[in-house]
């Protein structure tokens, strides 16, 4: 069977909210209440359209063969899935699914598990599923296909910008995090080095504060401004530290150099938006299972916020 353009798009559509079906209902079952799955706010996973126009594709010379289904369906969706992961991490920074836990698994984006589910979605999808797909597909005018496709086609693009902004602005918002958390460190580290004045009622400060925070968890905006008021104690208890080494040590160039990093690190801390880690937040509610090897203790810390 030969398929134009436009009913391949449709086939594409059509399983892409199926596999939001199966993905949300799965996770609302999960959770006890209603859950939006995938990387686009709309009720589309493109993965799983990709994944079954390339079992249709690779599958079409075999259609007559269960085995050969079966080895086909899996091969081909296996790779898809493998590539699709590794790219969106290498663009994103995080990882929206991890098969890490599992066992036969290549760096987390397949295992063999997903492997053999793929094989017999792809046998159950070409001998069951497809086939009154197929017919209503087939019987549609070809001018109702073209509007069809081209009204989907025109509210997918739109989600995808939409989502992918929000992708862009979670990996640049980690990465922010990262250098905060990486400087506060860095700051800590020399300080204990070039100063005389010991830094043990800090931490013990830092860590009641910390255990305050997580004891506070009861709305994300709450949490958000808490996160903020400690990073902004933080970068003030090391300013303080800084004065005291100046009066000790008034022409160290060393000493200045830290003091205009914490006034640096002060705008940029003023800088971040609460609409940034909504978003942030929107995006790793729909994938709960992101992780990011790069970005840990920030997508950590997100998510403690949304607790």
């Amino acid at each position: 069977m030969h398929y134009d353009l436009w009913q391949w798009m449709l086939f594409f559509y059509i399983y892409s909210f199926f596999g939001w079906i199966w993905e949300s209902g799965y996770a609302s079952v999960q959770q006890k209440h209603p859950v939006n799955r995938g990387f686009l706010h709309g009720p589309i996973i493109p993965i799983y359209g990709f994944g079954a126009l390339g079992v249709l594709v690779s599958t079409l010379p075999v259609r007559s063969s269960i085995p050969l289904i079966f080895l086909f369906g899996m091969i081909g969706a296996t790779l898809l899935e493998y590539v699709t992961g590794w790219g969106m991490e290498k663009i994103f920074h995080v990882r929206y699914w991890d098969y890490s836990n599992f066992k036969f698994n290549l760096n987390g984006y397949i295992c063999l598990l997903a492997s053999l589910g793929w094989g017999f979605f792809s046998v159950l999808m070409v001998k069951v599923i497809h086939v009154p797909i197929e017919g209503v597909v087939l019987d549609l005018r070809r001018s109702v296909s073209e509007i069809m496709v081209l009204l989907l086609t025109s509210a997918t693009a739109v989600d995808v910008y939409r989502s992918a902004s929000d992708a862009m602005d979670l990996r640049d918002m980690l990465e922010k995090l990262g250098e905060s958390r990486e400087y506060i460190r860095n700051m800590q580290r020399r300080l204990e080095i070039t100063s005389v004045v010991k830094l043990e009622e800090y931490k013990d400060f830092r860590q009641k504060q910390e255990a305050e925070l997580r004891s506070r968890r009861q709305r994300f905006v709450e949490n958000l401004h808490a996160l903020r008021a400690l990073r902004r104690k933080q970068i003030d208890e090391l300013g303080a530290k800084l004065e005291e080494l100046s009066m000790l040590n008034p022409g160290s160039q060393e000493l200045q150099k830290l003091k205009a990093g914490v006034i640096a690190e002060l705008q940029r801390l003023g800088a971040r938006r609460d609409r940034e880690y909504k978003r942030a937040a929107s995006l790793l509610h729909r994938n709960p299972s992101a992780v990011s090897r790069e970005h840990a203790e920030e997508l950590d810390m997100i998510r403690d916020l949304m607790k």
